[in-house]
């Protein structure tokens, strides 16, 4: 079994101003793919209840998630997601209590995967047959570093989705989570500008 080891650092290019927030970049190389960039969100003005993250570089399709903000990141509420000129709705269970059955469900270009949080919020594994993708936060919140492990037979599609879900609020993944997170969910949902973004100074 192959295994590929990269790491992504963040660099803040755009500072929030007045009806903007941040913007931040991870960047780094994949072994034997090339460079590669996250991007989130790739929108900065506030206008708007969407938001997108985006990934892109070489040997890696341009691949996108778009859903509902919260946060400055887009949560799993009305998602799609795209793989350069292929789009799909991911699925999860909403109720599930189990972290394993409320995975986020993925086909896209004839292959079927699966993101799950782990025991540690801030670690994640995105699986399809013969391949799994670890990726780990150096913090949760905009971390400093965002490494990967792929084991298997992992391309650029693999693993540049890996990456991508790392620029999406996945705190309801598991069921903890999803609780803690929920007021702030709920409160968004009532107020379109997402006033708890606009305080997250």
């Amino acid at each position: 079994m192959d295994t590929m080891r990269f790491e992504l650092t963040r660099a803040e290019f755009e500072r929030r101003r007045l009806l903007r927030r941040a913007t931040y970049v991870w960047s780094g190389t994949l072994p034997g793919i090339g460079e590669v960039r996250l991007t989130c969100p790739r929108e900065s003005w506030h206008s708007g209840e969407k938001q997108t993250a985006r990934v892109a570089g070489e040997g890696v399709p341009t691949l996108a998630f778009r859903g509902v903000r919260f946060r400055g990141l887009p949560r799993m509420a009305h998602m799609q997601l795209s793989a350069g000129v292929d789009n799909c709705r991911p699925r999860r269970r909403h109720l599930a209590v189990r972290r394993s059955d409320r995975a986020l469900r993925i086909e896209v270009r004839g292959r079927s995967y699966r993101y799950r949080v782990l025991d540690d919020k801030r670690r994640h594994e995105l699986t399809r047959k013969g391949v799994v993708v670890t990726m780990t936060r150096s913090e949760w919140r905009r971390p400093r570093t965002i490494s990967g492990v792929a084991e298997g037979d992992a391309d650029g599609l693999d693993v540049g989705l890996a990456i991508l879900l790392e620029g999406v609020y996945t705190r309801n993944l598991s069921f903890g989570g999803a609780v803690y997170s929920w007021p702030g969910r709920f409160l968004s949902r009532l107020d379109p500008t997402d006033l708890a973004d606009l305080l997250d100074l």
